[in-house]
């Protein structure tokens, strides 16, 4: 029998290690966005990419691990729901941070869906928000820091059991949102109990793609939802809390939410192509 070309062995011994690598194949992960994984493994040295954690609306979690240990989070969004898109276009709509940004299909939404939720990330994570360190993103693949231990993710505080759930961290969880606003300038539009990680007795927010400036017209809104939403959650567990009313009363009251249009005196960010930071993979 003739020996295979070196080529071939090559191919094939690259083809098993990949298999290796990425043991899964599900709903949200077609050619593309397996051979984009593929990619991320190679800029982050990983030796593993493991099964989905988390199911969302718009996205699963996959853990990973490099070779040196470290784990992280790999979001991958799906390219494909209409349910999605709507979403999308809804939370992306009016964000000055992405007026002019060219869209010309759902798969071009979703990427750029992702480069939303990397930029509130890397924006509340600088202004000091307790939230997964974000580090690249890659067309539908957004790669930030697992909240967790050994590929096991931290509780979300509606997991917590009741001895656990505390003043403390109802009062942590008020600073977050204080942090956001004042320091970040974005609301968050979504809070709630189900994506709020609990680490060490210590909140992690997360789930931040719709997050919007706090100029937007519906900011003031949405930030009141958010806040009504850990009081309620907070309220039902016996808590004392704040009024909603009170909080964003002292919260928003030296605070300037006129409509900046992203002018440079408003203390908003350039895109990462013009930081120089090598954010996109």
């Amino acid at each position: 029998m003739p020996k295979k070309p070196l080529d071939f062995k090559k191919k094939e011994e690259k083809r098993r290690k990949d298999e290796d690598l990425f043991k899964v194949v599900d709903s949200a992960i077609d050619t593309a966005t397996y051979n984009s994984l593929m990619l991320v493994s190679k800029k982050l040295n990983l030796e593993e990419i493991f099964g989905s954690i988390s199911s969302g609306k718009e996205a699963k979690i996959y853990p990973a691990k490099d070779f040196k240990g470290k784990f992280y989070a790999l979001k991958v969004f799906y390219v494909s729901t209409a349910q999605s898109k709507k979403a999308l276009i809804k939370y992306t709509k009016g964000d000055y941070r992405f007026e002019g940004a060219k869209v010309g299909s759902t798969r071009s939404l979703v990427e750029l869906w992702t480069k939303k939720e990397f930029r509130n990330l890397r924006d509340m994570f600088d202004a000091g928000v307790r939230v997964p360190e974000p580090y690249v993103f890659f067309r539908n693949i957004l790669i930030i820091d697992f909240i967790g231990e050994n590929g096991v993710r931290a509780p979300l505080l509606k997991e917590l059991p009741d001895d656990e759930i505390n003043e403390d961290v109802y009062m942590d969880i008020l600073e977050q949102i204080t942090k956001m606003v004042k320091k970040a300038r974005l609301v968050h539009g979504d809070l709630s109990e189900y994506n709020i990680l609990v680490k060490d007795k210590k909140p992690y927010i997360i789930d931040v793609s719709q997050a919007l400036p706090i100029e937007h017209d519906k900011s003031l809104e949405l930030l009141k939802n958010d806040v009504e939403n850990i009081n309620r959650f907070f309220a039902n567990k016996g808590i004392e809390v704040q009024g909603t009313d009170s909080f964003l009363s002292n919260l928003l009251g030296d605070l300037d939410v006129r409509n900046c249009g992203g002018s440079e005196d408003t203390g908003s960010k350039q895109d990462n192509s013009e930081t120089g930071r090598d954010d996109q993979l």
